[in-house]
């Protein structure tokens, strides 16, 4: 049970890019009631074969293309629930980027650049570990791995791994030095969002067809992101669909079309991902900074 969650914590922080074309299994109708806001999504994956890239297990989040910045700095704070049980998973990965070695997909399409080799930096004055940083790419049987040079990441899945404890509503402090023996030292500090707590339910609408009811606790930010995949059978593995871009007030219906749109013959069960973040942008020393701090609940039910 461990294995398996640990899987599906680490693919839910997976997107792909596609290069096919190929119509998805079904169009995505926004089907609710036309007196509601209509729904802003983007589909992340037409068809679950036609993948041209996915990150691994050791995914930088939910930011793809990472962003033409010199440094990439995630941290997320996740809990991931099925049925009565949950486990909870920090992660910490901060890259930089070579922008005079960019790295380009079997399509032409650049997909970012290369990670530097530098002085490990610290997150709550723990020291970061230097870790490979590879990508997986390809179609079908033809996947593909390759290093593109380093990354820094502290991890914890439940009481393993390293000692990073992220808090919510708390700030985390980033320390870097770009020489061993420089005097000038980077750091500065973010703050966690506030906790999001979600809920998936199943009922009906007046035709007495099947809608799926999300909540989570309302804050103060404006706007708030669902992730919906599914798990194909027989497999630990789970493919991000949709993304969902809804206000925080708590509450949205999800259109019938987009469990239609996840095959049941091939997915039994579905993920939901909640996801409250802040995303900047900074200038320090010569480098420029892009930061994701974010919390996530993902809920994992059976195909309604």
């Amino acid at each position: 049970m461990k294995k398996y969650f640990q899987h599906i914590i680490l693919l839910l922080f997976t997107a792909f890019f596609f290069g096919c074309g190929k119509p998805g299994p079904t169009e995505l109708i926004d089907d609710r009631p036309s007196e509601e806001t209509p729904l802003q999504y983007e589909v992340l994956a037409k068809n679950p074969d036609d993948a041209l890239y996915k990150n691994g297990y050791d995914s930088t989040g939910l930011v793809t293309p990472p962003p033409p910045t010199d440094v990439f700095l995630f941290i997320s704070k996740n809990i991931v629930s099925q049925q009565s049980l949950s486990i909870t998973y920090d992660v910490a990965q901060v890259f930089f980027f070579d922008k005079g070695k960019p790295f380009h997909l079997p399509d032409g399409k650049r997909y970012g650049f290369h990670g530097k080799k530098v002085i490990p930096p610290r997150i709550n004055s723990i020291l970061t570990r230097e870790v490979d940083y590879v990508i997986d790419y390809g179609m079908h049987d033809s996947v593909k791995d390759t290093v593109l040079g380093s990354k820094y990441v502290l991890s914890r899945i439940g009481v393993l791994g390293d000692s990073l404890s992220l808090l919510y509503n708390s700030s985390v402090k980033f320390e870097y030095r770009e020489k061993m023996m420089g005097p000038n030292k980077i750091e500065f500090d973010i703050t966690m969002p506030e906790q999001i707590i979600g809920n998936v339910s199943v009922s009906q609408n007046g035709k007495g067809e099947k809608v799926l009811l999300l909540t989570w606790n309302k804050a103060s930010k404006d706007s708030v992101e669902i992730i919906v995949g599914g798990k194909l059978k027989n497999e630990k593995t789970a493919t991000a669909f949709f993304k969902f871009h809804v206000k925080d007030n708590g509450q949205v219906i999800i259109p019938r079309g987009v469990m239609a749109a996840i095959p049941r013959d091939r997915f039994d069960r579905l993920v939901f991902s909640f996801v409250r973040k802040a995303v900047s942008r900074q200038m320090k020393s010569s480098l420029e900074f892009f930061t994701v701090i974010q919390n996530t609940h993902s809920i994992i039910i059976d195909y309604p």
